[in-house]
């Protein structure tokens, strides 16, 4: 199933608007109940977007940025405090535009986180920094440093035209944090050594005269930092208590946004919300992935079958495998929440789905053949699937003898369908098909131009499609071999036409003794000629049907033995299973 999941999610994915609500859709999975609230929320989004409203969200600040700083350095810088705050304001401009309240309810903002984010739009710049227009403390001391700033400046041009033949450069240069002079090594100038160069042939020195002036500056720059320090670490600490509110309100939006995806592919391909109930239905149903490529080309499905089991027949390429993944995606999308591409869909309530024979892998990695890897995974399907899920078989057990793969698929369809388990497969095998007609627990179906035609075996047609690849002496010669190798359902044929032409001598056989009785008891003949023919009437019947004996079976179409006798039934081996059919069924 993972193959379906993954193909229908990324294929809504596309859908999405943000990052979040692109995961929200890639991380569905199978439950009903999720699933029809989800369903009952796209309802709501397409009535919005009947009355005009856009499916497609804004854009929003980076949060998962957000999310990793913190988890990284523990708080939050200013930047990220104000993008919170934008995330904030966005949220509430998107649920200004949501008339549904059902959609509305998954943007609901408490009012302390609005407020909060008004705070700190009012507080900082979009860069995080302390705005100073609402701070008069800080702003007297970013005044203070611009007029230190040019006094220092100031008195380094005097000390610079004073000491300007000792300067490797005319300008202050910053060094370990403050301004000084790049001094020649040759020469001295009275200060603070902050540094060499390199090649030590430039002395980095802070001249006495300015060092006061400097000091004064560095603790004013230091008390402004403390001080947007301060008011940016209040802010974080706010947004930090109601991280958790915020992250949920992120999800939210994924959530919206995966709802409104939904509703965006509903529109484009034309789906309808599925019904819960007890049955499996299907009208005018698509592949979704096949639809995707060919549009309105794509030949819609109609399933209503009358019966728990239906075998699927018809030539290769006619679209068998289609029709089971029209059905996996139906099913699996209906439990996804996702609306199905279809005029109508019914699936039972809780219903899952189990394929089988879709996957390309042969369990190589494990040892295992291909026929072994199948019976493996079926195991995993007889123990988990329950009633009202769905099996979906495309070709099963092709890899080994077609007789005892024809015996073993159609037991399993009856153990499933005995527990009411839907089983839909595909075949080749005339055997299957055989046994499938005559079943009182299976529906046939067969298709032809790409639909699905209830009551029908089709044919396989193999040769007819190898024409399109390999040269015509290949297939020639292949239909003349054909005619030498009479197919199993022909020897079944042969064999059936001969018991009903035994049977009919033998009826004629008894017609004509009783015609004799009739007749020497009219014409009063005597004990030992009544007691003769009588006698011959009964040697006909002696052991007509015994167990341990092979007799002709109709029901089945082929020979089989018989086991025991139950009142006006039989218990008959076909190979290697067994089977309970009428005893008018069975030609001696």
């Amino acid at each position: 199933m993972e193959r379906f999941l993954e193909e229908v999610l990324n294929l809504v994915a596309g859908y999405c608007t943000t990052a979040i609500g692109e995961r929200t859709v890639l991380s569905l999975r199978p439950d009903h109940r999720r699933a029809k609230v989800d369903f009952g929320d796209i309802a709501a989004a397409l009535s919005e977007w009947r009355r005009g409203m856009s499916l497609s969200l804004p854009m929003f600040p980076n949060m998962e940025d957000v999310f990793s700083y913190l988890e990284r350095y523990g708080t939050l810088n200013g930047e990220k405090v104000y993008t919170v705050a934008l995330f904030v304001e966005k949220v509430l401009s998107a649920r200004e535009r949501i008339h549904s309240n059902r959609l509305a309810r998954h943007l609901n903002v408490p009012n302390h986180l609005i407020r909060l984010s008004r705070e700190i739009k009012a507080n900082l710049t979009p860069s995080g920094k302390v705005r100073m227009d609402k701070h008069s403390t800080l702003s007297e001391l970013v005044r203070r440093r611009n007029q230190l700033r040019e006094r220092l400046l100031a008195l380094y041009s005097e000390v610079i035209k004073k000491h300007a033949e000792k300067l490797r450069e005319r300008q202050p240069v910053i060094k370990g944090g403050r301004l000084s002079l790049a001094v020649i090594s040759n020469f001295k100038i009275d200060g603070i050594v902050h540094g060499y160069s390199a090649t030590t042939e430039t002395v980095f020195v802070e001249p006495y005269e300015v060092a006061p002036l400097q000091n004064d500056l560095v603790r004013v720059e230091e008390q402004i930092k403390e001080y947007e320090e301060r008011v940016v670490k209040n802010l974080s600490h706010r947004v930090l208590r109601n991280m958790d509110i915020i992250r949920r309100l992120y999800e939210s939006i994924g959530r919206l946004d995966s709802v409104f995806a939904r509703a965006k592919y509903s529109i484009e391909y034309g789906c309808t919300i599925p019904k819960f109930g007890k049955a499996l239905r299907l009208k005018g149903a698509f592949e979704p992935v096949l639809y995707r490529l060919k549009g309105e080309k794509t030949v819609p499905i109609d399933l209503n079958p009358q019966r728990f089991a239906l075998l699927i027949t018809g030539p290769n390429a006619g679209g068998k495998t289609v029709t089971l993944r029209t059905v996996a995606f139906a099913v699996l999308m209906s439990s996804l929440g996702i609306p199905v591409p279809a005029q109508e869909v019914e699936v039972p309530e809780g219903s899952r789905v189990f394929p089988l024979g879709f996957e390309s892998e042969t369990d190589v990695e494990e040892g295992l053949s291909g026929f072994t890897g199948e019976l493996k995974r079926l195991k995993v399907i007889v123990e988990s699937a329950r009633g009202g899920d769905v099996v979906l078989f495309d070709e099963v057990f092709a890899s080994t003898d077609p007789d005892e793969a024809s015996a073993l698929a159609y037991s399993t369809a009856k153990f499933l369908s005995d527990r009411g388990i839907y089983v839909l497969m595909s075949t080749h095998f005339s055997t299957l098909k055989a046994l499938a007609l005559e079943s009182d627990f299976f529906d046939v179906a067969t298709m032809e131009n790409y639909r699905l035609v209830f009551g029908r075996v089709g044919h396989s047609e193999g040769l007819k499609a190898a024409r399109a690849f390999l040269p015509p002496e290949i297939v020639s010669h292949a239909q003349e071999v054909l005619k030498r190798i009479p197919s199993y359902i022909s020897r079944l044929r042969q064999e059936y036409e001969e018991k009903l032409k035994k049977l009919e001598r033998e009826r004629e056989e008894v017609r004509k003794t009783l015609h004799a009785v009739r007749r020497a008891i009219s014409r009063g003949g005597n004990r030992a000629e009544v007691e003769g023919i009588f006698e011959r009437v009964k040697g006909m019947g002696d052991g007509e049907i015994s167990p341990g004996k092979e007799y002709f079976v109709k029901s089945l179409g082929l020979t089989a033995k018989v086991v025991d006798v139950r009142g006006k039934k039989a218990i008959v081996k076909v190979r290697n299973f067994t089977v309970e059919v009428p005893l008018e069924d069975i030609i001696p």
